[in-house]
């Protein structure tokens, strides 16, 4: 069925479909967006939100990214002099596949932090399963970050290590 219906050729991929084939679509869109992936179709842009002090230890996330083969979104880099701020985040958002919030202690839900907290939701809300929202909260000096009320749904990981919150990322 699926050669003829789907044009399919048995080396073209594995689908785990049940004999009553109620879950072909959901592992033929599972599939195709592994493709998308693995030849370089899906954006592999990762928003990367932070307060400015927080920048040197983003910074470094951001070019371990880039040694992963991610193409990650830092406002000092993405955006040129006289670029309309506001406009420059919301479309680092719409080309993102993830956004990723460094939530320390000098992380404070307002101005455009907040922004960006809201323009993470709607992407996540437009593109679903093709876009991750991942907050890492981090303890500084025995105080530790909080997780924006709008964060809060979605699961946030406490790393003890720069590693180990790459592998989270990753």
């Amino acid at each position: 069925k699926l050669e003829k219906f789907f044009g399919a050729a048995p080396s073209d991929c594995v689908l785990l479909v049940k004999q009553d084939m109620s879950n072909l679509l959901s592992e033929q869109e599972a599939t195709l967006q592994k493709h998308e992936y693995a030849l370089g179709l899906t954006p592999m842009k990762i928003f990367l939100s932070h307060k400015g002090v927080d920048k040197p230890k983003v910074r470094e996330f951001k070019e371990t990214l880039e040694l992963l083969g991610f193409d990650p979104w830092l406002d000092e880099d993405a955006m040129h002099a006289g670029v309309e701020l506001e406009r420059a985040i919301a479309q680092g958002f719409r080309d993102s596949c993830a956004a990723v919030f460094f939530v320390t202690p000098n992380y404070v839900d307002e101005q455009y932090l907040a922004a960006e907290v809201n323009y993470a939701i709607a992407e996540k809300r437009r593109k679903g399963t093709k876009f991750a929202i991942v907050t890492l909260v981090y303890e500084v000096d025995g105080k530790k970050g909080q997780v924006p009320d709008l964060l809060a749904p979605y699961v946030w990981k406490e790393p003890r290590n720069d590693m180990e919150a790459i592998r989270e990322l990753v």
